[in-house]
């Protein structure tokens, strides 16, 4: 109430109460209605303004004091008491000027009555998870098992021999006679061989063979004649040659047998017992140079052949060439590949050349 009376008294000041110093004639201050009139309706609501502060300034007071209530039903709300009538504020008149029309008196605000709330509708709770489980895996249906045929009869294999090549019958041939042969039985040998070169009379070895069997019977002339056909049939066969030759140098046709390997270097043949045989044959016939010549065609294959040495030393001693002969001589000597009888005589030769 003390802030009410406080500005009561602010207002009864601004509205001159009290003696002023500067007062001046009344007239001065009178103002036309409508100015009064303007003041007034200030006023009035000045003090409606200050009368509802008050009340509510009370009313807050009320409200604390009130005793709380412990325990409420949970949808009743408590009830709120009326606030109380505000006294009515007289203003007193503080100037001759006209009373003031009373202050209307102030209705409380009525409190609206707290709404109750409706409990909320209970939501569904949410439903449980349900637990995974592991997906259902099909099992493999199980095919009905095929119908068991029965057992069929084992196939048969037909074996189909196959039929030798005539290389291979040859070669078989040959075979049982070289076993036949070595066991003592060269009749046997001879009628397998003799069947084979009619079927196959380029077969080398079977020739070479037989002809061994008929020379170890003294059918000399029945090897010739089989190394002949060899040589007709084979002449590159070098073998058949030499063979042949020998024959007919031990029958005493020297001749016969240098024409035969002269044909077969004429040929082009170039192995070294071919050129070292023919000068053999040279020698034998007292052509020392055409022997040494052959001789130095077989050493350039073959340097280390001693008794080519040898008989070049005695071809060239013939010819009267005695350093080229000690020559030879030594060579054929430092070989090492000397029979005895042969090293012997080229030690002697040697020694009677230097005496010289």
């Amino acid at each position: 109430m003390s802030l009410i009376n406080k500005m009561l008294k602010d207002l009864e000041a601004r509205q001159g109460g009290g003696l002023r110093h500067d007062a001046r004639p009344i007239f001065h201050d009178l103002q036309p209605v409508a100015v009064e009139r303007r003041r007034r309706h200030l006023v009035i609501g000045v003090v409606v303004l200050v009368t509802a502060v008050a009340a509510g300034v009370y009313a807050l007071q009320r409200s604390i004091d009130v005793p709380r209530v412990s325990a409420l039903p949970p949808n009743i709300s408590p009830p709120v008491p009326p606030p109380p009538a505000a006294e009515p504020v007289v203003a007193s008149a503080a100037a001759p000027s006209p009373a003031p029309a009373p202050a209307p008196t102030v209705t409380p605000a009525v409190i609206p009555p707290v709404a109750v709330a409706k409990p909320a509708a209970a939501k569904p709770a949410p439903a449980e998870p349900k637990a995974m489980t592991a997906p259902k895996v099909r099992a493999p249906e199980k095919k009905a098992p095929l119908p068991v045929k029965e057992a069929a009869e084992p196939a048969r294999i037909e074996k189909t021999e196959r039929k030798p090549s005539p290389e291979e019958l040859a070669e078989n041939a040959y075979r049982d006679a070289a076993r036949a042969h070595a066991s003592g039985n060269p009749a046997e040998a001879e009628r397998l061989l003799k069947a084979l070169l009619v079927s196959a009379p380029k077969y080398t070895r079977a020739r070479e063979l037989l002809a061994g069997i008929q020379l170890d019977g003294g059918r000399w002339l029945e090897a010739q004649d089989t190394l002949e056909q060899g040589v007709t049939l084979a002449p590159e066969h070098l073998p058949f040659r030499y063979s042949l030759a020998r024959l007919y140098l031990e029958h005493g046709s020297a001749a016969q047998a240098e024409k035969l390997l002269e044909d077969a270097r004429r040929a082009g043949h170039t192995d070294p017992e071919l050129h070292a045989f023919l000068a053999a044959l040279q020698q034998r016939g007292g052509r020392h140079a055409e022997a040494a010549k052959s001789y130095r065609e077989a050493l350039a294959l073959r340097p280390e052949e001693g008794r080519w040495w040898l008989g070049l030393g005695i071809s060239l001693e013939a010819q009267q060439e005695g350093a080229s002969a000690q020559e030879a001589y030594r060579r054929a000597l430092g070989s090492g590949r000397l029979a005895a009888n042969l090293a012997r005589y080229a030690e002697d030769r040697l020694k009677a050349l230097t005496v010289r």
